[in-house]
């Protein structure tokens, strides 16, 4: 039997719907009494598997004082109860709070399971997601919700926000139907409803697939929170160490930027696309067999929702790519759509050497520094730092060092440095042979140059990574 609460939730959006069956000489009482019963209906239906999992949370903090809020994080004075909507995730009693929570020995945590109260203790919070994990101090076994993957939410479609009560609504679940009309791109994305939904709730859809969790700025998409969510779960109830890789941005590699909306119009082209500028030659991009020129009209299945500078917001942000993560791409080449499959990785580590003896920090030229610097070779090293009164620097000109940051040194003291442990080597003889002047080739922009370093300025250092 749906409650109270939701009969009169739908009733109030209902209302648009059995005016418009008045209106339609076609459709009779029956139809419209219908449509109203058939929504009640599906409403009631939507949050019947996720009910028993969600919990109303209150805090309370027994110092004097008044309640305040600093930073999101709600500090109560006597008195003052702030309350979350919370989800068990664990049987043991594991409940994932939709707020920020802090562990102080002044403040009391309860919680609601039903009618059932429970004390609570804080495990973890994420200021980032804007959730805390707390923890049943019970031996119960309690229901908890698998949140899945979550599921998108299309414009125009239908949602039923779920949020827990206490005894002044008699325990009940509040069933409160609204339709989505947008969304916002962003790290993660969130849906925009009508009407809209308070902090604290839990959205599914009217086939009880979790959509999003709602906070003060709307709903945030389950889907983009997923994975970042279970890592914070796996940390805070000790179910899977943190794997640092796996947290880190995953690595694309390749320059991307928005289509421009005159271009595309005369080319017949979507603008709501993102051209590749330059794809990495050892980026997952280019494993993935993308190409400079390509023009990406879809992530994961899914097309780019956005146009300008808001589709490279929603690529690297509401994509939200880890470590490991797979992607599919479908590209325009040559106006013929393409398929691509690849995975994010992890950026590689850059080969840097420090080399005291001449004053300068060199790394190796990664095929991403050649398009992003506009270097004219990739083989050498790359000087990322000139040390000051080093002989790299001291030509004796205050505005001006012999060798400067974004040089390349291609040879030193008559030996190829193709790569830093070339470089390396070359060091080494230096070092054995102790001459007073080295020389070293460089190249700086389409010019090459020499430079006399006196090495009795320098200091030996050991040529390790600094």
């Amino acid at each position: 039997m749906p409650s109270k609460l939701t009969i009169l939730s739908v009733a109030i959006i209902l209302i648009s719907v059995i005016a418009g069956c008045a209106n339609n000489r076609a459709s009779t009482a029956a139809d419209g009494q219908a449509a109203f019963s058939s929504l009640q209906q599906a409403v009631a239906a939507a949050g019947k598997n996720v009910e028993p999992s969600l919990v109303m949370v209150k805090v309370e903090r027994s110092s004097l004082g008044t309640g305040t809020r600093s930073g999101g994080v709600v500090n109560a004075g006597v008195g003052a109860s702030p309350s979350y909507c919370g989800v068990i995730v664990t049987a043991a009693g594991h409940v994932l709070v939709q707020g920020i929570i802090k562990a102080d020995e002044e403040v009391r945590i309860t919680v609601l399971v039903g009618e059932n109260e429970f004390v609570a203790r804080v495990l973890k919070a994420d200021e980032t997601l804007g959730m805390t994990v707390i923890k049943l101090k019970s031996d119960e076994s309690f229901v908890p919700l698998d949140i899945g993957k979550g599921a998108e939410m299309a414009t125009g479609e239908w949602g039923v926000a779920l949020r827990p009560t206490d005894e002044a609504l008699n325990y009940q679940i509040m069933s409160i139907p609204s339709v989505c009309f947008g969304e916002v791109a962003g790290r993660y994305r969130r849906y925009l409803l009508n009407p809209a939904m308070g902090g604290g709730s839990l959205l599914v859809n009217l086939s009880g697939q979790v959509v999003g969790l709602s906070d003060r700025t709307g709903v945030v998409a389950m889907f983009d929170l997923h994975d970042d969510l279970q890592r914070f779960m796996a940390e805070a109830t000790g179910a899977g160490a943190a794997d640092e890789d796996k947290k880190k941005t995953g690595w694309f590699g390749a320059a991307l930027e928005p289509v421009n909306k005159d271009y595309a119009k005369l080319k017949s082209l979507p603008s709501s696309a993102l051209q590749v500028v330059h794809a990495a030659k050892r980026s997952p991009a280019a494993a993935a067999g993308v190409r400079d020129g390509d023009l990406i009209v879809a992530v994961n299945g899914k097309p780019i929702p956005f146009s300008g500078i808001r589709s490279l917001d929603y690529f690297f942000k509401a994509l939200h790519p880890r470590v490991g993560d797979p992607f599919t791409l479908t590209v325009l080449r040559n106006n013929e759509r393409i398929e691509l499959k690849g995975a994010f990785t992890k950026q590689p580590e850059r080969t840097t050497l420090q080399a005291e003896d001449l004053g300068v920090t060199v790394s190796e030229i990664t095929d991403g520094d050649v398009f992003s610097q506009n270097l004219s070779t990739d083989s050498g090293v790359l000087v990322t730092e000139v040390k000051r009164g080093s002989p790299a620097a001291n030509s004796g000109s205050m505005s001006q060092t012999l060798i400067s940051s974004r040089d390349i040194i291609v040879e030193l003291a008559g030996q190829p440095t193709p790569t830093v442990a070339q470089f390396g080597k070359a060091l080494e003889t230096l070092r054995r042979d102790r001459p007073p002047v080295v020389l070293v080739k460089y190249r700086r922009g389409l010019l090459t140059g020499y430079a006399g370093l006196n090495l009795a300025l320098g200091q030996k250092g050991n040529g390790e990574k600094p």
